[in-house]
């Protein structure tokens, strides 16, 4: 990082933070020959684990106290590295060859918890059967080739409004200019998505605005690729064959309108469960504990079982 104090400053709200980084450390997958880092905390070699996939410009030390509180439940907790620009089907195979690090060195007992554009990828491999347990979508999923899907994106007045404006362009441009690159901001406010409930508000402005928005680690532009991966990208399967116990972690204040998450949900052919966070996209960063509880609830009801099952 480029400010290694910054996270304990900016994103740590009810935790010691020096008690974190003394538990933290460091583990390391390749992919397609280059080599990337896993922010641990570890628990023990035979733990079940979960995989922590970021969101849209987020790095890994923005989880590092939900991963705290995490692993204080008993889990090795492991979190990917910030996204960089990539599309979908790219994401997904860098996420399958650190579930395969995971596995080899620890073991398959794996629950992966993704946030924003983490939770589209997460979805995505529980679709395509990849080696995960269990999945958690929090500010996501959505089959992204869906009508009713974009609908529900370009509602609304703010951000939403300037997507309507700017998809026609980007269809347009994408195809030649793959490569050009348009600030995230344009079509994701980070302040837009504050909680408006006073008590949640004062929490999470300064960890957007003096954390999020200051933050020389975020990355703050993405190719038209990725950006048009997030509307076009076709589900690796059929929703019908989904067969990974699936849980949405629904923000009421989120980036994707709640409607759609309510009707995806609903059609969910697999072991299943909604949590209604009381709080915006940034509920498990404002609530850490609260949040880490309802996490490993679920992966102890799904990751541990598949240990029953296997030792039965």
């Amino acid at each position: 990082m480029k400010n290694a104090a910054y996270w304990k400053s900016h994103y740590v709200n009810e935790t010691d933070p020096e008690e974190i980084e003394r538990n933290l450390k460091r583990s390391h997958f390749v992919f397609e020959g280059k080599e990337f880092e896993l922010l641990l905390l570890e628990s023990d070699k035979n733990a079940p684990n979960v995989l922590i996939s970021p969101g849209s410009g987020g790095h890994s030390y923005i989880f590092a106290e939900l991963a705290y509180q995490i692993r204080l439940r008993g889990f090795n907790v492991f979190i990917m590295p910030k996204h960089g620009g990539y599309t979908l089907p790219e994401l997904m195979p860098r996420h399958d060859a650190a579930l395969k690090h995971i596995s080899s060195h620890f073991n398959d007992r794996i629950g992966v918890y993704g946030e924003g554009l983490g939770g589209y990828v997460a979805f995505y491999l529980a679709l395509a059967h990849g080696p995960l347990k269990s999945v958690i979508c929090q500010n996501s999923p959505a089959i992204t080739t869906e009508p009713e899907y974009l609908d529900a994106m370009l509602e609304g007045k703010g951000t939403a409004q300037r997507r309507k404006l700017m998809l026609p362009l980007i269809k347009l441009l994408q195809p030649v200019f793959p490569k050009l690159r348009l600030p995230i901001s344009s079509y994701l406010d980070w302040e837009e998505l504050i909680d408006t409930n006073p008590e949640n508000k004062k929490k999470e402005a300064p960890l957007v605005k003096q954390g999020y928005l200051k933050d020389p680690d975020f990355d703050r532009w993405y190719p038209l690729a990725a950006i048009m991966s997030l509307v076009s990208t076709p589900p690796p399967n059929p929703l019908c064959s989904l067969d990974i116990p699936t849980m949405f972690l629904v923000s009421m204040r989120g980036a994707v309108p709640v409607r759609y998450l309510n009707d995806l949900y609903a059609r969910l052919p697999c072991k299943k469960k909604m949590v209604e966070a009381d709080g915006s996209v940034y509920w498990m960063l404002s609530h850490p504990k609260e949040a880490a509880n309802a996490i490993c609830d679920w992966f102890d009801e799904t990751v541990q079982a598949s240990k029953r099952i296997n030792d039965g």
